[in-house]
């Protein structure tokens, strides 16, 4: 075999190779570490879906008579395409969960006045429900929810289950979709001066657009997408997440080049006299490269599979029957995996490279 090969030195230097493809697998754990802290948004992709399709209006104090609140909804009522639901409720909280790194989180929620805008709603949101129980008082969450609050189907929740909750309420129905948004049918006749807007060929930007220009300067307030305030909400984590993810790996970095270092250091006789055969430094820098990467390389694929058989385990056997879920691929993962692969591997490229290049036969 040639023994520039980078796989030349990984054949012959089993037990060596071993130590230095184990200490990189290292930084594959961090895709896991990132994939834990954006299992948040997980949770909210649903309410997040959910506020692109139904968008809130309400009436602003200051509206006397509630002139342009009741214009603008008469302005809407004229377009086909839209539908409005009228008199929603407000005061009634989503409920509270646990998400899969621990933290209690609360959810939207969704009032319906009538179970014929409850089951119109299900529809244009892609929800899936036996809505047949459903009645004037009643709460309706998903299977994931009711796992992960220790509900069934027919239990009568109150304050004793969740703060949020300023009544008692029974679980009537349950949605099958992984969403975390609770869903209450109050009836009530009086006008409450918000309503839910929805259409049949448009959703979010295009949604929220048309209605903002519809609005104008009326004294008429649009809901904010929920999309804005949970992206702020989570970013905190994320920050948190990367600038331990950069700590840690700078710590990794000097542990596995101190490794690296002292292996490479008996190797300089070998380079030594690579260049006294006549190879170029660009030629010795390559091989060193090739060696690292490939080992490097090698630790990702394995830990890659370490990672997806174990996600696989924590979610059958722990987290799906809890109601939870750990994403398999994030983007905050691999943002995570990036950092530490690349804060470890590039001062090992540049510095066994440059010094391997240098080696000289007559200084032994």
């Amino acid at each position: 075999m040639n023994p520039l090969s980078p796989i030349y030195y990984i054949r012959n230097n089993k037990g060596r190779a071993a130590l230095i493809i184990f200490m990189l697998f290292f930084t594959t754990l961090m895709f896991m570490a990132g994939n834990f802290v954006a299992s948040c948004d997980w949770y909210w992709e649903h309410a997040k879906e959910d506020s692109d399709r139904i968008a809130l209006i309400e009436w602003i104090p200051g509206d006397e008579d509630m002139k342009d609140y009741k214009a603008l909804l008469e302005e809407l009522s004229g377009d086909p395409k839209l539908h409005i639901m009228e008199r929603t409720g407000f005061g009634f909280g989503g409920l509270s969960w646990y998400c899969t790194i621990g933290v209690e989180m609360g959810s939207v929620s969704y009032v319906f006045n009538s179970k014929e805008d409850m089951e119109a709603a299900f529809r244009v949101l892609g929800l899936m429900a036996d809505l047949s129980q459903v009645k004037n008082g009643s709460i309706v969450i998903s299977r994931a929810m009711a796992n992960n609050k220790g509900i069934r189907l027919g239990d009568v929740i109150d304050a004793t289950v969740d703060r949020t909750l300023n009544a008692s309420y029974p679980v009537d129905a349950l949605i099958e979709e992984d969403t975390f948004v609770t869903f209450y049918l109050i009836e009530d006749d009086r006008n409450l001066v918000r309503a839910y807007v929805y259409a049949d060929d448009r959703k979010g930007d295009a949604l929220y657009g048309y209605l903002e220009e519809k609005i104008g300067d009326r004294k008429v307030k649009l809901g904010a997408r929920a999309k804005a305030f949970i992206d702020k909400s989570l970013m905190p984590f994320y920050v948190i997440m990367i600038a331990g993810t950069l700590l840690l790996s700078v710590i990794l970095a000097v542990t596995v080049n101190s490794v690296v270092n002292g292996q490479y250091q008996k190797r300089v006789y070998e380079f030594g006299v690579y260049r006294a055969l006549g190879l170029s430094r660009k030629t010795v820098f390559r091989k060193c490269a090739a060696e690292l990467i490939l080992m490097d390389g090698i630790a990702i694929v394995i830990g890659a599979a370490v990672h997806f058989l174990l996600t696989f385990l924590l979610n059958e056997l722990l987290y799906i029957p809890e109601g939870k879920y750990l994403p398999y691929v994030t983007g905050l993962g691999g943002i995570c995996f990036g950092i530490s692969n690349l804060t470890v591997l590039i001062p090992m490229l540049i510095a066994k490279g440059h010094r391997m290049g240098k080696a000289d036969v007559t200084e032994f």
